[in-house]
């Protein structure tokens, strides 16, 4: 009889359950929408209580969907997103809604810790750089504008570790989160709290567990609402970012990829090295689940968050990208590929969330910016510049990190479009391979659960047994040229602003001191 791996992706925009057969065929999924409450422009929170339920129910929606016997569904893996705030009280409850990822408020923070060096103290102990979404950031904010949250915290988890909990009663972390608190590479991170004067947190984290170990069972309480099996094994799991490349099949030394969502995250597997700080003080080193190796990687604040933006605040196209996505995207990358590339002089700087930019540069109050406009430019070319703005910021990281490779693995939903797959392969000048599994997320941290029941030897079968190739696209020798030309305009357009950022932030800040508009 079949036996099927549930994987369970905490999105920042939704949460996706996707049933997988053991050779990673999707039998089901289902997708929900989770709000983002921004009270203030700088904000960005979910609702915790709101998350779990709307996990439950996709959960419940995907089982339906498949009609299959709960009890035919092994185990059970999370993946979530990375950073943000997630806090519990002594019960185990909620302190507040989480802040996530996105969030920007901690930038006054973050221009003290820039100034006074600990910034990139904190680099050097964990190579990872501290952004305006980082835990370690968020609480300090906490505890110097929100004390009576910061008192009543006692537990620090993150999104996967919170529907697991749900799931489980069990609280647990992995490395793979824990590392971008961030975590000195030694792992004591009881330094970076004195580093930072939280040291009163020491006893906030939950235990760190392999990302395959089985953490617990689903509760009676969980299999009511989700349609589970009663203790059916959960394994700790791991966050998006990790998950993702055990699907892609990132399992040897110097492999790259991208996950082209929300975030364009881009990274390459290594050892321990001094490549872990190259460059000095910007990106993020995850501890992977496979053991001694890490993701160096720089993570930009704004993927498809840039394109979805266009298309529904400038275009107007929030009823087709509600209600008919693909379709809307299919018409409309056919009028973009009549628009010549480069856009006819038009260049677009991705950097729209409020939190700024966090790779391959690190500055909270980086925005947006349309270069190179002209009388004779309309809709169409303005799409194509954000896709190619979202195209070089990749470009850019890669070249930030010096790293060539053959190939890189490419997931997420703008992998979905040929289109802008071959506009990645011409930018990068190397093959862009696409796995057939979509729902990489899901999927990575539903192997994760193979390997902790013992369906799988290791991550190694896991993925021989799972990863298999959708599509590969080349780069084509002369308009890789050309985008490198290219390049070059868009990297000293983004150098040039800093100044100027800052200027446009302090003249906001005084529009706020005189009570805004009068």
């Amino acid at each position: 009889m079949e036996k099927y791996l549930l994987g369970i992706d905490i999105g920042t925009s939704a949460v996706k359950a996707v049933l997988f057969t053991l050779q990673g065929k999707v039998v089901a999924s289902a997708n929900q929408v989770v709000p983002i409450y921004s009270e203030k422009p700088d904000y960005a929170e979910q609702d915790m209580e709101e998350v779990w339920r709307i996990a439950a129910q996709a959960v419940a929606a995907c089982l339906a969907q498949a009609g299959v016997s709960p009890s035919l569904v092994v185990a059970v893996g999370v993946a979530g997103q990375g950073t943000g705030c997630w806090l519990l009280d002594e019960s185990l409850r909620p302190v507040n809604r989480a802040i996530i990822w996105i969030d920007g408020r901690t930038k006054p923070i973050l221009d003290v810790w820039q100034k006074n060096g600990k910034h990139l103290l904190a680099f050097e102990k964990s190579s990872n750089s501290i952004f305006t979404g980082s835990p370690i950031a968020i609480l300090r904010w906490l505890k110097e504008e929100k004390p009576h949250i910061f008192e009543k915290a006692r537990h620090l988890v993150f999104a996967k570790d919170w529907i697991r909990y749900k799931l489980t009663q069990e609280l647990a972390t992995d490395a793979s989160d824990f590392s971008m608190f961030p975590l000195p590479l030694e792992e004591n991170v009881q330094e970076m709290l004195d580093l930072f004067d939280l040291s009163e947190l020491g006893d906030i984290f939950p235990p760190v567990r392999k990302a395959w170990e089985v953490v617990g069972g689903i509760t009676e309480e969980a299999a009511s609402l989700t349609g589970l099996k009663p203790g059916t094994p959960v394994v700790v799991g791991a966050v998006d970012v990790a998950s993702c490349a055990l699907a892609l099949g990132i399992l040897r030394l110097g492999q790259a990829y991208s996950i082209l969502g929300t975030t364009c995250f881009n990274a390459f597997l290594t050892e321990r090295s001094p490549r872990l700080f190259e460059p000095s003080g910007v990106g993020i080193s995850v501890f992977y689940p496979l053991l001694g190796t890490y993701l160096r990687a720089m993570a930009t604040m704004s993927g498809t968050l840039s394109l979805d933006w266009f298309l529904t605040r400038l275009l107007g196209k929030e009823e087709e990208f509600l209600c008919r996505k693909e379709a809307l995207f299919a018409r409309l990358e056919r009028e973009v590929e009549s628009i010549p590339p480069g856009a006819e002089g038009l260049l677009f700087l991705p950097y729209i969330s409020p939190g700024g930019e966090r790779a391959p540069f690190v500055d909270p109050r980086a925005r947006g910016v349309f270069f190179g406009m002209s009388y004779a430019h309309h809709d169409v070319h303005f799409l194509r510049a954000v896709y190619e703005g979202i195209s070089f910021s990749i470009l850019d990281c890669f070249a930030s990190l010096s790293s060539s490779f053959e190939e890189m693995r490419l997931s997420g939903g703008g992998a979905k479009s040929n289109f802008w797959c071959q506009l990645i392969a011409d930018m990068v000048g190397t093959s862009v391979v696409v796995p057939r599994v979509r729902e990489l997320g899901a999927l990575g941290v539903a192997l994760l659960a193979g390997v902790g029941v013992g369906i799988f030897r290791d991550l190694f079968q896991a993925v021989e047994a799972t990863f298999q190739v959708d599509r590969t696209f080349y780069p084509r020798a002369s308009l890789h040229s050309f985008y490198r030309e290219k390049f070059l305009v868009y990297r000293k357009l983004r150098e040039s602003l800093f100044e100027l950022w800052r200027m446009n932030d302090l003249a906001q800040g005084k529009l706020k001191e005189i009570g805004g508009v009068l």
